[in-house]
């Protein structure tokens, strides 16, 4: 009886320590915008048409890409996106301005003195995307006529997190 018993214990005990182990299920994390960022490119599509009395008058379209070396940079030097929603701006010649930010989804929104304004990003762990895009419809004087002047430009920021 004593040989079953201990043999009903082993048995128990070998079950017991063969438990299947549970799978470490690792969510992935997605990067955060928080950090140090250095532009290094900047891609402007820019538009313009003025139309008069129906018809196209002037029409303009300019694509370009810059880099932080060339002429006439007038992005960014750096900017630092805290986890308080604090963003600091280097403007560039020691100029810091200071924005507030909030982002959900790819969906970012910086808050200046002119009010918030949304952009598009996308962020992984090295770089940062930004995109904006705005269209304006105005009218105005163009030799005596009324004329609606369109202007359009989409523009993308590439950075680097330091």
């Amino acid at each position: 009886m004593k040989k079953i018993l201990y043999t009903l214990l082993a048995v128990s005990i070998i079950f017991a320590a063969c438990k299947k182990e549970e799978d470490d299920v690792v969510t992935p994390v997605a990067p955060s915008i928080v950090g140090d960022w250095t532009p290094t490119s900047a891609s402007v599509n820019y538009s313009t048409t003025a139309i008069v009395m129906g018809q196209i008058v002037y029409s303009s379209d300019t694509t370009f890409t810059m880099t932080p070396t060339d002429a006439g940079w007038d992005f960014p030097n750096g900017m630092e996106f805290t986890s308080d929603g604090t963003m600091y701006v280097d403007e560039g010649d020691g100029m810091i301005t200071t924005n507030s930010y909030t982002y959900s989804g790819n969906l970012l929104t910086v808050t200046d003195e002119g009010g918030p304004e949304t952009r598009t990003f996308t962020v992984t762990s090295t770089s940062l995307t930004i995109m904006d895009s705005d269209t304006e419809t105005y009218t105005e004087d163009y030799m005596g006529q009324e004329a609606t002047i369109t202007e359009s430009f989409d523009m993308t920021l590439n950075c680097t997190r330091q």
